[in-house]
């Protein structure tokens, strides 16, 4: 699999054909695999749909997808489904009114093979025990690269049956976008806007790579490196999310501690080149000053400052009064960070808080840039 997918186009394809075919989706730890069944529960494609939980794999033994019913009367033995399947007797194939359900098989490759066999019925037929999945139902699995390391395994005749696809990392500018449609603490935003090699992957340091003969230790230390065993903790979107809840609760926890969790969230190499930007994000002014003296309020001269603030507006605003007097407040800002602003402004979903704002209007203009959504 040389061709990689990036998120929006694995989520495109699984809502396309998951109903008839199980997607498998490959790709390095903590880039978003199992976030796409969130994605699923905000559509309203899906807004009938029960959309079950991620079910890891790895926790299933005998008795997690079904048990044996015996029916003496019938003289017969029966197989009902587990409930996490969402599937029973009054919600399944032919019941008026059964919903659909949409699954994520969670880290399957690295299911003990008997667990696979149990749940192959599930992932071809859309059949648990005896019940045929309602209408509609999506099954579509998730599990790591085997460059990885980690034992994800498929038998040759069971991946025959998959669509087989990989999942690439996103890139500086696709995580910066949903950071800032996620409420990601703005120092981690601006950390990832300035640091875009952690968005690389060590494939990149593989033969064929864009970064081939490199020793990735030297060049990236920022990224998983499965030849490094002393490496506790490194630079993935999940471990970014985790790192944005602990930088939220700064003011509960002292450097000392905070930098500790960092450390073994993200690794100590970009935990050092974070700091900075959390350091400059508390010699910020009020974001209630930026909204009420936008003419006079303070702007920080240090341009990692700048960017941090730039990211806290985005996320902040929440009307066209208050869009307004950011705007102004961005225009006494360096022109790059000005640009910043309007082009992540414009491809948010929080660009309806701006529409109605003259300023903003102009300096888009002045920029170049137009609105997406």
């Amino acid at each position: 699999m040389n061709k990689q997918l990036n998120h929006k186009q694995v989520v495109s394809l699984i809502k396309a054909i998951g109903t008839k075919r199980t997607v498998l989706v490959a790709g390095e730890a903590g880039i978003g695999k199992t976030a796409m069944l969130y994605e699923f529960r905000k559509d309203p494609a899906f807004a009938g749909y029960h959309i079950i939980d991620p079910i890891d794999c790895t926790q299933l033994s005998d008795g997690s997808v079904w048990m044996p019913d015996i029916d003496r009367a019938a003289g017969v033995s029966r197989e009902l489904p587990n409930e996490r399947f969402g599937v029973h007797k009054e919600s399944q194939k032919g019941v008026n009114g059964a919903k659909p359900v949409i699954i994520c098989l969670d880290e399957i490759a690295k299911a003990r093979q008997f667990i696979k066999d149990v749940l192959a019925p599930i992932i071809y037929e859309r059949r648990v025990g005896q019940y045929h999945m309602p209408e509609g139902s999506i099954v579509f699995g998730c599990t790591n690269l085997s460059l990885e390391g980690l034992g994800d395994s498929m038998q040759a005749h069971l991946r025959n049956r998959l669509v087989n696809v990989r999942m690439a990392k996103p890139t500086k500018d696709e995580w910066v976008q949903w950071a800032s449609n996620n409420d990601i603490a703005p120092e981690i935003v601006a950390g990832a806007h300035m640091f875009p090699n952690i968005f690389e992957t060590f494939t990149d340091y593989a033969a064929g790579g864009a970064m081939a003969g490199k020793d990735i230790k030297k060049e990236n230390p920022y990224i998983f490196n499965p030849k490094d065993g002393a490496q506790d903790a490194w630079v993935t979107p999940r471990a970014l999310h985790a790192a944005s809840d602990i930088v939220k609760e700064i003011d509960k926890v002292d450097e000392e501690a905070l930098t500790a969790a960092l450390d073994g969230t993200i690794g100590a190499a970009f935990t050092g080149q974070l700091m900075s930007f959390i350091r400059f994000g508390q010699q910020l002014p009020p974001f209630q000053r930026v909204l009420d003296e936008p003419a006079t309020c303070p702007v920080p001269t240090n341009p990692t400052a700048q960017l941090v603030q730039v990211f806290q507006f985005v996320q902040q605003v929440k009307d066209h009064h208050q869009a307004e007097a950011v705007t102004h407040y961005t225009e006494r800002m360096r022109n790059e960070m000005q640009s910043l602003f309007v082009h992540t402004v414009a491809n948010s979903q929080r660009v309806a808080n701006f529409v109605q704002s003259k300023r903003f209007g102009k300096l888009m203009a002045a920029n170049r840039v137009f609105f997406n959504n």
